[in-house]
C-alpha cells in the first residue's frame, strides 16, 4: 500500500502504532523518504511507530553491515522508532557450526552495541524459526545478550509463528520488547514445511495457538503486531473488516489472563 493508505488501514482498525518496513522497494523509506517527512506524517495520523523492520544477516557482521546499521539506527532515531528489528542469516547453504554460528552471534551483537547506544534505539533479536535459519531458538538469542552483556541494549523480538515453527518450547518474558503475530489454516504441512507466503491474519482455526502463547506472556505491554505475508491477505479487498476481527480475537487474550 502507499504510506497514506495503510496509516489510514491503521487508524480504521484502530492500532496505536505501525512498524515501517526498509525492504518494500518503490515505499517509505526504502525510497529516500527522508525520516523526519516520515515522522510527521505518521505522527498527523494520531500513530507511534513501534520498529524499522528489519536490519538483515545482522550476525554476518561486516564493513557494509556496519555502515547498514549505522544509517538505519540513526533512520529510526530521527523516525522516533524505539528499535530495530534484526534477523539472522538463512542460508542453508552456510553450514554453520554451533560455535561458529554463536560466535557470529556474538560478534553481531557487539559490533551493533556502540551503534544502537549512540543513537538511543534498542535492537530486537528475532530468532527465526525455519529451515537454513542460523538463529531459530529463543533461548540462543538471550544466551548471546546475556554473554556481551546487552541487556540495555538488545531485546526479543518474540514471533510466534517462528517459536511454532521450530517447536520451541522455552520462554524468556523479561527478555520480549515486540511481539509479532499471524495464523496459520494451512493443515498440509508439518510446521518445519510452513513458509512466510502461509502466514494469514489469527483465525478461528489457528495451528500457531497465538492466544495461549500471548497468555503466556500476560505481563508484556509492549506493541503486538500483525505480520501476515499471504499475498491473499495483502490485497484482499476486505482487508480493513478481516484484520479488524483478527485483532479483537487477540484481545480475548486480555480476559484470559486478567
Amino acid at each position: 500500500m502507499p504510506l497514506d493508505g495503510f496509516l489510514e488501514l491503521a487508524r480504521e482498525v484502530g492500532v496505536e502504532g505501525v512498524e515501517i518496513r526498509n525492504d518494500v522497494e518503490g515505499r517509505e523509506f526504502a525510497d529516500g523518504t527522508p525520516a523526519v517527512a516520515l515522522r510527521e506524517q505518521i505522527a498527523e495520523a494520531g500513530l507511534a511507530v513501534a520498529s524499522i523492520n528489519a536490519l538483515q544477516r545482522f550476525n554476518d557482521w561486516t564493513a557494509e553491515r556496519e555502515r547498514e546499521a549505522v544509517a538505519m539506527a540513526a533512520y529510526a532515531r530521527d523516525l522516533g522508532a524505539p528499535g530495530i528489528v534484526l534477523c539472522p542469516v538463512i542460508d542453508a547453504a552456510a553450514g554453520w557450526s554451533e560455535a561458529e554460528a554463536a560466535r557470529r552471534l556474538g560478534e553481531g551483537l557487539r559490533g551493533l552495541a556502540p551503534i544502537l547506544k549512540d543513537a538511543g534505539v534498542i535492537g530486537y533479536v528475532e530468532p527465526l524459526g525455519m529451515k537454513g535459519s542460523t538463529m531459530q531458538r529463543q533461548a540462543r538469542a538471550v544466551e548471546a545478550i546475556e554473554a556481551v552483556d546487552g541487556a540495555g541494549v538488545f531485546q526479543l523480538c518474540y514471533d510466534t509463528f517462528q517459536f511454532f515453527r521450530c517447536g520451541d518450547t522455552e520462554l524468556f518474558p523479561e527478555h520480549v520488547g515486540l511481539i509479532h503475530v499471524s495464523g496459520i489454516t494451512r493443515a498440509d504441512l508439518a510446521p518445519q514445511d510452513l513458509r512466510e507466503p502461509d502466514r494469514g491474519l489469527v483465525e478461528e482455526k489457528d495451528r500457531v495457538a497465538n492466544l495461549a502463547q500471548l497468555a503466556m506472556l500476560k505481563d508484556y505491554s509492549g506493541f503486538v503486531s500483525m505480520e501476515p505475508f499471504d499475498p491473499a491477505v495483502q490485497s484482499d479487498p476486505n482487508l480493513a473488516a478481516k484484520l479488524a476481527a483478527s485483532l479483537a480475537r487477540l484481545d480475548a487474550v486480555k480476559e484470559v489472563t486478567s
